[in-house]
Formats: structure tokens, sequence, C-alpha cells
């Protein structure tokens, strides 16, 4: 089978646009399942930075309408900081994110009922009457930002449609709940934040193995038979080398590194985005558009892991959390 002709800087792994499932997406999005086949108003996902939650996102909008074998419509919009609150701003930037976007200066009441009228007319196309909005960076949000959510959220129920929604961001969110919690702010905690979930990055050995794998069985140009393991090094995929191979030293490797440079190798999340940054970097260094080798050495990983970043942002990690 002949190699296909991608052009140069197209292919995915070369522009990092791509989503794989990990165990942790995959148990997010069981979570998330059960939330809204229970009916549950909201939930907060919580981790520390770079772990995947924004990719695990974009795998929530692609595959949660597959999963619940509904068109459940999935809107996300990113959390922002203002210098000075409006509600009108927040209504705009959120119907910005959702791609509808209102020329010229509205009143805040034109831009919310904007928002809940095209909630509820993607949500009457499902037959659970029910959507998902998704705020990344939930740390940011605000006590009034909350508020105007939940103006949101009750026109809504008067029109009988159902909102879920998942708040993803930082540790500091479990902090906001037990704020709100603390000053009875239980019009916000029962509609947004009665569960939590913990997400955390790849412990395991297997959980590496999982993401290794999904590179050597995902495809580009889909459906071609070219995974994107054997488009990089397609003799040694075709004589049954995988990247899956690599899973145990590879994760061993990531822990000799951090301790190489003093940092601790208990209890270590990796986070998925230096574990992805790491594997393009050795693909596309070494495969067939970089130095052509037959197959990747430990050498060549360990380059792959310095050049993503991970042991500058985990030093300063350590030194932030010592400074706490």
């Amino acid at each position: 089978m002949v190699r296909p002709i991608i052009p140069p800087g197209t292919h995915p792994i070369e522009q990092g646009q791509y989503i794989l499932p990990t165990l942790e997406i995959n148990r997010l999005m069981d979570k998330i399942v059960q939330i809204i086949k229970d009916g549950a108003p909201g939930m907060i996902v919580h981790g520390r930075p770079r772990l995947g939650k924004t990719r695990a996102t974009m795998f929530a909008v692609t595959y949660l309408p597959e999963l619940l074998e509904s068109p459940l419509p999935v809107f996300v919009a990113d959390s922002k900081s203002y210098k000075i609150p409006s509600a009108e701003k927040f209504f705009r930037d959120m119907l910005a994110d959702f791609r509808f976007v209102f020329e010229g200066k509205r009143d805040e009441i034109v831009l919310r009922n904007q928002i809940v009228n095209l909630m509820h007319e993607k949500a009457e196309r499902s037959n659970l009457r029910r959507l998902v909005l998704i705020m990344d960076e939930g740390q940011k949000l605000t006590e009034w930002q909350y508020d105007c959510l939940i103006d949101i959220y009750n026109q809504l129920i008067r029109r009988n449609i159902r909102m879920t929604t998942i708040t993803i961001g930082q540790e500091q969110l479990v902090n906001r709940r037990s704020f709100f919690l603390a000053n009875e702010k239980s019009q916000i905690v029962g509609r947004f934040m009665p569960t939590e979930y913990r997400f955390r990055g790849i412990t395991t050995k297997e959980e590496m193995e999982f993401v290794l794998q999904s590179y050597d069985e995902s495809e580009y140009p889909l459906n071609s038979g070219w995974n994107y393991t054997r488009f990089y090094f397609p003799n040694a995929f075709d004589s049954g080398k995988r990247l899956a191979d690599y899973a145990t030293s590879l994760f061993d490797l990531f822990l000799a590194i951090r301790e190489e440079f003093g940092l601790s190798r208990k209890e270590v999340e990796l986070p998925m985005e230096y574990v992805a940054f790491t594997v393009e970097n050795a693909i596309k260094l070494n495969g067939a558009n970089g130095k052509c080798s037959e197959w990747l050495s430990m050498d060549q990983w360990k380059e792959a892991i310095q050049r993503s970043g991970y042991i500058e942002s985990e030093i300063y990690m350590a030194l932030a959390k010592k400074a706490n």
C-alpha cells in the first residue's frame, strides 16, 4: 500500500488537531452520561492545569450525543474575567463562543433572551428536551456570573427544557464551592455544583498504554489504513512494532527524569498535554518526515520529553506549591 501524500504541516499530528480518548476521559464521560440520565442539573470537574480537561471538553462535544443515543445539543463557553462586571459583556461573550454574534450594541435582556431562544430551539430537536452547557476555565466564574446563568436556567425550566451545566476548571473550583456553601448560596451550589469530579492525569502504565495504542489505531486520512504510527514509521509498523509497546518504558522514563531534576516520583499525574507533546515530538522529529529513523530509541523518547516543556512546568508547579 502506497503511503498517502499529505501536504507538509497538515497531518493532525503536526497541527496538534486531534482528539484521542484516554481512560480518564472515558471515566469522565461515563460520569457525565450518568448525571444527565439521572437528571442532575450540574457538576464541577476540577484538576491541576494541563491534564487534558479542555481536550476532554472537545471529546464530550463530539461524542456525548452518540453515547446518549440522542441529538443532545452541547454548548461550550469560556469563562472570562472582567475588570468591570457586566451581564451584557458576559452574555455577548457567551453568544460569541456559540458562534452567534450580534451586530451593534444590545442590552443584557435582549442578549439573554437570544441565548435562551437559541438553547430552546436546539433542545427541542432532542427527544430528551435537554441540553448541556460546558463552562471552561470555570474557576474564573464569580457570584454575579452564576446569577446570570441562573436566569438562563430558570427561563429554560419554564419552557420545559432542562440544562445540565458542566463547569470545568482548576482546583480553585472546589474552594469556590466551599465558599458558596459557607455563605448559604444554595441556589448556586444546587444548580451548578451538586456533584464534583476530580480529573486526573496519567497515573499508571496501563493508562499510558491506552493512550499510545490510540496513536497506533487512529487513521489519517480517515479509513485509509494509515494509522498515525504507520504514517511516520511505515516499515516498523508493518513489521509489527507499535507505540503501545513503549508504555512501561516511557512511563518509567518520565519518573526517572523527574528524579533526575529532584522531583518526587510519588503520586505522579502525568499531564496529558505534555504526554501528547512528547509523542508528537518523538514521531515528528524522528519519523518519515524527520530523521527517517527506522524506529524510536529511548534516547529519542528522552529528547522528546525534554522538548515538550514538561520538566520546566513541573519544576514551576513544585516551586509554586512550596511557596503556598
